[in-house]
């Protein structure tokens, strides 16, 4: 009788991952993915070698080519170079972490798989196979063994566990995208980078950080962010009750604090223009955490539902890990599966939990030493 596939929701780093390392085991997969498959994820994020290292294998590269194919700067012959030194709180950054381009990265580890785009998925229900899930497109699909890897909002997860509550850290933070030209870029990003694809600095309790999301001959895409404590609850862009739409309401007040930032250097000064910005697409983000209650994992599990990366354990955007998190934990799940099928998983929870509450904490005291603020209560 052949195999029944493992049923991921969810195409991204995560997903991807683990239906990689389980097609090198020998595992069938199928993922399915509520995006089209055009490209979606066109920014940087930070891969430390930690996670990146043990992937070498699966995907059959050397650690050069892995990184001249995913790299930043990859189409200038560039490897992603960060300078630990250039930030403001360098975390686990260090000389062999490197800036990736995610959906570079994510390309490479589709290859191969199963991906069904434009699948979202509705509802989940136990059925007496296991699970039954319920696809927008009005399919249903029995499975013994579902795997969630699809981020902090999980559908999955919602439908099992509605009553996971979302932490929201006492932290403000903006963020937005620019494409520079290349004259401008290297007159006056490049003096500053020095080489390095990450550059911050810190006034007082704010931090700026503008990073590379991808080097072309003719024009260089960045990304900025801007992030400080809350000022209290009153502070006016500060609003952890607001819905996910409300990520493009932006108050007139952040105007108004970048206007009044002084003392900034370039590319600083270029980026927080509040005139510039105004007329960009300025993205408000929520410092949000999820960890799911270990019980709560063990009664899904029964179910044949499983989880992994931060659809069950998500750390803020600013100092967590989630891109290597989602990596480790794809990596190490193809592991139990391919040994010990989905009755494993539970000895893997059992190893991985306190890993994952170690991390959420340890998230939390990277945005309080990056801010320097004692006061922010967690």
């Amino acid at each position: 009788m052949p195999q029944q596939p493992v049923r991921i929701i969810g195409a991204g780093i995560g997903g991807l991952t683990l239906g990689r390392c389980l097609l090198k085991h020998g595992v069938p997969a199928v993922l399915y993915e509520r995006m089209p498959s055009t490209p979606r994820h066109s920014y940087g994020v930070t891969l430390h070698a930690s996670s990146y290292m043990p992937l070498l294998d699966i995907l059959g590269l050397d650690e050069f080519t892995f990184r001249r194919r995913i790299a930043v700067d990859a189409s200038l012959g560039g490897n992603g170079h960060i300078e630990p030194k250039s930030m403001v709180y360098p975390g686990k950054t260090n000389s062999v972490s490197f800036r990736a381009h995610r959906e570079k990265l994510e390309k490479l580890l589709r290859e191969g798989l199963d991906v069904q785009w434009e699948h979202p998925l509705e509802k989940v229900e136990e059925a007496s196979s296991g699970v039954a899930l319920y696809l927008q497109n009005g399919q249903r699909i029995e499975s013994s063994c579902v795997i969630g890897a699809d981020g902090p909002h999980s559908n999955t997860r919602k439908s099992l566990s509605p009553d996971t509550p979302f932490g929201i850290l006492p932290y403000v933070a903006f963020n937005g995208k620019r494409r520079v030209k290349r004259a401008l870029f290297d007159s006056i990003y490049a003096p500053a980078f020095k080489g390095s694809n990450v550059l911050e600095m810190k006034i007082d309790d704010f931090v700026l950080n503008i990073s590379i999301n991808e080097q072309q001959v003719d024009v260089v895409s960045v990304s900025w962010i801007f992030s400080r404590p809350a000022r209290g609850p009153t502070d006016p862009l500060h609003k952890p009750n607001r819905p996910v739409s409300g990520a493009t309401d932006i108050p007139e007040e952040f105007f108004d604090e970048v206007e009044n930032l002084s003392g900034l250097s370039q590319p600083f000064k270029e980026v927080f223009d509040a005139e510039k910005l105004r007329m960009e697409r300025v993205l408000h983000w929520l410092m949000r955490t999820v960890l799911v209650k270990q019980q709560e994992l063990h009664a899904l599990a029964k179910k044949g539902v499983f989880f992994m990366g931060d659809s069950v354990h998500a750390e803020p955007i600013l100092g967590g890990e989630g891109a290597n998190n989602a990596i480790t934990d794809g990596i190490e799940l193809a592991k139990c599966i391919s040994t010990s099928g989905p009755s494993g998983i539970l000895s893997w929870y059992e190893a991985r939990y306190p890993v994952w509450e170690r991390g959420i904490r340890n998230s939390e005291n990277a945005i309080i030493a990056m801010h320097n603020s004692h006061k922010a209560s967690l």
